[in-house]
């Protein structure tokens, strides 16, 4: 082998890599045959085809890695634009969301807003944990399946690829997890979905102290995973906002939230297409307030051949959006809330949630994730 090839194989060695899916197929209303049982290292399709979930071992907690989520997408058929998330499920409660995967969404606790509508298992309880987001990335208009659309000085990508850093929150679990991936869609060819975990070590340092003791606390995740199971969307924020109670430990520092946020509703009216100010509230106290917004999805129509050509020379994956565009990632927000003294705290999300109009509706899909060391 050539001197580069050399390099890139010694290289590997180093890297540990966990083949969580490999080339999945994420679709709906095909025919499903899962595991007995919840198996090690082997795919399960939940929600309708929609969800692809595996149990996988992860390296010891506290390694010192820097940890990256590695995802490649295309479409198998469906020709949209559509949320997707990779997840990981918490299992230190009674209640947790895997059940609600294996038998329906009736286990899950409910979120009542201030006009009664109901919300399953979006907010955190004295019981239960809601989804824990590693990445929250959005397909591109029909990638690879309609490569053969035609637009003068375009050549399509075969794919997209996402890479991100995931270790603020995948360093603090080890052992047995759950991992996910959801690709909300109504089409029986769907999407084919592929995930690697890395671990890069960390160069090597002499450690004068042992690694921290961490902390996390998964608060609230209103991306409808199990949007095909009938999931209520996030519409909670009409005329009101998104509250949970949450409880800090003695001892923490570095405290600080892991917050994403994207908003939907696909007409000119829509959340997607107006700016709308996201406020953190912790306590009766404004702490955070930023406008989720892209303005820069024209540089990926090379990923978007179903989208079309408006006469104007635009096409629909050329408009700027809110916090995301077709074929890219969401960056989460880092808010510090290292002040919070020790004991019982209130947070909320509020969002100026647009009107409806006919069958058209807003919704925002946010996720929040406390993060802290001991001292």
């Amino acid at each position: 082998m050539d001197a580069v090839l050399y390099k890139a194989r010694i290289t590997e060695n180093y890297i540990t890599t966990i083949n969580v899916f490999d080339h999945e197929q994420i679709s709906f209303g095909n025919d499903i045959k899962n595991p007995e049982g919840e198996q090690t290292n082997l795919t399960y399709k939940m929600s309708k085809g929609t969800v692809i979930l595996k149990k996988i071992h992860l390296p010891s907690e506290g390694s010192d890695y820097s940890i990256f989520a590695e995802l490649t997408q295309y479409s198998n058929g469906d020709a949209y634009d559509r949320t997707g998330s990779v997840f990981l499920i918490p299992t230190d409660h009674p209640v947790t969301f895997l059940k609600a995967l294996q038998e329906g969404l009736s286990v899950l606790p409910i979120y009542k807003d201030k006009q009664g509508k109901a919300y399953q298992g979006e907010v955190a309880t004295e019981d239960y944990s809601p989804l824990v987001e590693l990445m929250r990335f959005f397909t591109p208009f029909g990638i690879r399946k309609y490569n053969d659309s035609k637009v003068f000085g375009l050549k399509w990508d075969d794919s997209t690829y996402f890479k991100q850093d995931v270790t603020p929150i995948l360093s603090k679990y080890s052992g047995d997890v759950w991992v996910g991936v959801f690709i909300g869609n109504y089409d029986r060819g769907g999407h084919i979905a592929s995930l690697k975990l890395k671990y890069y070590p960390n160069e090597k340092t002499e450690r004068t102290t042992a690694a921290p003791r961490t902390w996390i606390c998964p608060l609230f995740n209103t991306v409808n995973v199990m949007e095909m199971s009938g999931q209520e969307y996030g519409t909670m924020f009409d005329q009101d906002s998104l509250t949970v109670n949450f409880t800090v430990p003695v001892g923490l520092k570095n405290l600080q939230l892991q917050f994403i946020s994207t908003g939907h509703g696909g007409w000119d009216a829509g959340d997607e297409f107006n700016q709308k100010t996201n406020q953190i509230i912790v306590d009766g106290k404004s702490i955070f307030s930023y406008t989720p917004w892209r303005s820069d999805c024209a540089s990926f129509r090379k990923y978007n051949p179903a989208s079309g050509n408006d006469l104007n020379g635009l096409t629909s994956s050329d408009y700027s959006r809110s916090g995301w565009c077709p074929g890219t990632l969401t960056n989460p927000v880092i808010v510090p809330v290292s002040n919070l003294t020790p004991g019982k705290h209130t947070m909320k999300i509020a969002i100026p949630l647009g009107k409806r109009e006919g069958n058209s509706f807003s919704a925002w899909c946010v996720s929040g994730v406390l993060l802290g060391e001991f001292e």
